[in-house]
């Protein structure tokens, strides 16, 4: 007889790193991974050299971010990432989930630690950013699952805020 769950958390995960948070208007794209180490899921990609590839942002334009694909094969290497010479799903506009690496706000600038595999708020070493046209949907400290928006939004700099002038 097949197993299936019979116990379940209080409080089960809001959401994955990487995970399409809801159906907003959203756009996604298939490109190839073109570098050896892939590209992890929830990261974000900047074209590549060839025609329709992509490899992690460094120093190019930003293009989209790794969509959570459960179907791609499991490498030892590095489990969930989309491998060398797959074609992954890129969401390039859409709300979708990833970790926090420290504190993050609602309305805040997106930055993304390249070392840690997480989304920060502010610039610093090994931080790539701030993502264009990207803010954080939601408040959350490090470890935490928080939701972002691609080029939903606007910016909200509430340091900024003059009260109106």
């Amino acid at each position: 007889m097949a197993t299936y769950q019979t116990t379940y958390s209080e409080a089960p995960a809001k959401g994955l790193h990487g995970q399409i948070a809801s159906e907003e208007k959203s756009n996604r794209i298939s490109r190839t991974v073109e570098n050896a180490d892939g590209v992890r899921f929830g990261q974000p990609v900047q074209r590549g050299a060839g025609d329709h590839g992509v490899v992690p942002l460094a120093s190019g334009t930003f293009l989209g971010i790794a969509i959570l694909n459960p179907a791609v094969p499991a490498s030892a290497t590095l489990p969930d990432a989309y491998p060398q010479y797959f074609t992954g799903a890129f969401m390039t506009q859409g709300p979708m989930y990833v970790i926090a690496g420290g504190a993050v706000i609602d309305g805040g600038e997106v930055f993304y630690n390249t070392s840690t595999h997480r989304y920060v708020g502010a610039a610093g070493a090994n931080i790539v950013g701030p993502i264009p046209d990207a803010v954080f949907d939601t408040s959350g400290g490090n470890g935490d699952i928080v939701e972002i928006s691609l080029r939903l939004r606007a910016t909200i700099h509430p340091e900024a805020d003059t009260g109106g002038a």
